[in-house]
């Protein structure tokens, strides 16, 4: 039992054991509750709980979990996890093709999501034109999940907007600043929905691998690799899709545009708009806690060129993180009027009581974006 009387910060720096290198996107959660977060590119964490708690639990796919038990009064702390021992693999004869193995894990997992619910995230999205970063905003939003698809109502609690001191306020700059690819009313349901990877199976462009990787205490995973076709002539797709051999859940996608296919990306015509995608990245990961599944985390990048009524004629690369914090389930009375309703988490400027990228659970920033907000406003 957790008791809720004071608040209580921890920070930390996850390594791997063996190299001493510092790991990403490794899950950090309170035990026993729905508090989560997850570390950054240097490894580093922060765990905030408005009630006392003393152990932690930390889990990635590439090394045994660890839980850590808090000593009176600790607040910082390095965890050295080690690397998860797989078997060698075996060569299995398998009843369906890859494809179909992977279509059905695609499916058991749209089932399983849990619905209903919830989530409390940090979001965070960066803007970059012409190879300059413009902009930066995040925050703290409820997203209200209610259907299958992961359709949800947009919620922001407190946000921040950042831009260039020194940008352009004129009409044109106006416009290319409301220009935004990402949705972020949608970033649960890109992750939720697996749209990418159905369109990919639906495709005859491409070729799939599977291995089967089994550690020390018999639990197995199915590693699906994309592999694009090479002499077909389309900017496709390239990437692993991760899941549980028992449960045939997936726990970890990581999909981008193919680097040999680049050649093939097409100048798109609407009206008014050109524009052509060069680079296009989408990871998610999730997580089995007991009888639930649930999204622990979801990313998005993208590099285009964009042309738009010749009011900007510019190359821009979107970046948002979206980390699961916590969670509540059933069935929940919000003021729809205040849904958030643009594409952008940035229009809705800077609005917030506290410092909550400082106290609240959050993707700490690591030292070079650190600099680029330094450079911002």
């Amino acid at each position: 039992m957790l008791s809720f009387a004071t608040e209580r910060i921890v920070t930390g720096v996850i390594k791997d054991a063996t190299t001493l290198l510092p790991i990403e996107s490794v899950s950090v959660s309170v035990e026993n509750s729905n508090l989560g977060t997850i570390s950054n590119s240097e490894g580093k964490f922060r765990l905030v709980s408005s009630g006392d708690f003393n152990t932690i639990k930390f889990s990635h796919l590439n090394y045994q979990i660890y839980t850590h038990v808090l000593k009176s009064g600790e607040i910082e702390f390095e965890v050295f996890l080690e690397p998860r021992t797989f078997q060698l693999s075996e060569i299995v004869v398998r009843s369906k093709p890859v494809k179909e193995l992977l279509s059905d894990a695609v499916k058991s997992s749209k089932e399983k999501l849990e619905k209903s619910i919830v989530l409390n995230a940090y979001y965070r999205e960066f803007v970059k034109v012409n190879e300059e970063y413009t902009s930066f905003s995040d925050g703290l939003l409820d997203y209200n999940i209610k259907r299958k698809s992961g359709a949800s109502d947009l919620y922001v609690n407190q946000c921040r907007a950042v831009k260039l001191t020194d940008a352009p306020t004129d009409e044109k700059e106006k416009k290319r600043e409301s220009f935004y690819l990402y949705d972020v009313r949608d970033a649960v349901a890109e992750a939720y929905n697996f749209k990418n990877i159905n369109r990919i199976l639906k495709s005859k462009s491409y070729d799939f691998e599977i291995e089967t990787k089994a550690d020390d205490k018999g639990n197995s995973i199915e590693i699906v690799t994309i592999l694009p076709k090479e002499d077909v002539e389309i900017h496709l797709y390239t990437g692993t899709v991760v899941f549980d051999t028992k449960t045939k859940l997936i726990l970890e996608m990581d999909i981008r545009k193919s680097p040999k296919h680049k050649i093939y990306a097409l100048d798109v015509d609407i009206v008014f708009l050109r524009f052509k995608i060069y680079e296009e990245d989408r990871k998610a990961s999730y997580r089995i806690d007991g009888d639930k599944y649930l999204l622990v985390y979801n990313q998005n990048k993208l590099n285009a060129y964009i042309n738009f009524k010749g009011d900007f004629d510019d190359t821009f690369e979107f970046m948002s993180d979206m980390v699961v914090s916590d969670y509540k389930e059933g069935e929940f009375d919000f003021d729809r009027s205040k849904r958030h309703k643009e594409r952008s988490l940035f229009s809705a400027g800077n609005h917030f009581t506290e410092e909550f990228w400082k106290t609240k659970n959050s993707i700490l920033l690591n030292e070079e974006e650190e600099k680029i907000l330094s450079k911002l406003n």
